[in-house]
């Protein structure tokens, strides 16, 4: 072997081992950072089974010696938890099929369809992304409480025409709807088929996981929903499930260890739906930028 062989050998393989360290060096990094954001979920589980001896120890017990799932009955009983849960589900409900029906809508037509000034309509729907919310409040409780909608009506009704103003959703939709080949389209057309079937039958299932996306993230977002709930419903029979969590919070014996409980109940659809759909969620983000 050549002194330059020997040498072009040695430099591919100190290549290679430093790829390997960096490689190990990253899968290390990750597992740390994984611990580190996952920490606070074991801080509630521990917490929903601690006693109450242990939750107000110091310094703190990190494993209970043992398991007290008298928590969660204590905490439920402080709450209208049957009434709460079919009212969480009342309002999430028709916001996440009005987001997927109205942002699919939007999404299609700034993505396939040819009309005047649509890039300027797409500008000023994506320019409200920079609008907060809280801009809004006022005028939108004005009118529906003169449409003698205020109360839990206006969060139920509204939110499956009003539930497409999200305009993150338009623009992930739009994305994937671009990253379809015009040819589908164009041969429906050919058939016969207008717009609708072609939305409906040849787009649809293929933007699947964009859906899926749009889904979870609206559940997400209208289950954890604290401040219009708090706005609007007035009466403990209305309130959702997180405004029964902010009650027991907010009594004045404090019994954190219940409230860790009911916490757990709370987050636990949000996370159940995201280990369901995390492959198609990991699948959207990752393809929405793929074209357009």
């Amino acid at each position: 072997m050549t002194a330059s062989a020997t040498m072009k050998y040695s430099s591919i393989k100190r290549a290679k081992s430093r790829s390997k360290a960096i490689h190990i060096a990253l899968i290390t990094l990750s597992c740390l950072l994984g611990l580190i954001f996952a920490f606070p979920l074991y801080w509630l589980l521990r917490g929903a089974f601690v006693s109450h001896s242990e939750i107000l120890a110091r310094p703190p017990v990190f494993f209970p010696e043992q398991l007290n799932a008298d928590n969660f009955k204590l905490g439920l009983e402080r709450i209208q938890f049957w009434r709460q849960l079919w009212n969480s589900v009342s309002i999430v409900v028709p916001y996440v099929i009005g987001t997927v029906l109205t942002t699919s809508f939007a999404g299609y037509a700034f993505a396939k369809l040819k009309f005047p000034l649509r890039g300027m309509w797409f500008v000023l729907v994506i320019s409200s992304m920079m609008l907060p919310s809280a801009v809004t409040l006022l005028p939108q409780f004005s009118l529906y409480t003169s449409l003698g909608l205020a109360g839990k009506p206006a969060l139920i009704i509204p939110a499956f025409f009003c539930a497409g103003g999200n305009a993150y959703f338009v623009f992930l939709l739009r994305q994937f709807f671009m990253t379809i080949p015009g040819e589908l389209s164009e041969a429906a057309k050919i058939d016969g088929a207008g717009h609708f079937r072609i939305y409906s039958r040849i787009m649809l299932p293929l933007i699947r996981p964009a859906m899926i996306v749009v889904a979870l993230f609206s559940f997400i977002n209208c289950w954890n929903e604290f401040f219009y709930t708090m706005i609007y419903l007035k009466t403990e029979a209305d309130y959702t499930l997180p405004m029964g969590l902010y009650i027991v919070n907010g009594m004045r014996i404090p019994n954190y260890e219940q409230v860790m409980a009911l916490a757990l109940v709370v987050t636990a659809p949000c996370l159940v739906f995201f280990l369901i759909g995390n492959k198609y969620f990991v699948e959207g983000i990752t393809l929405t930028g793929i074209k357009g």
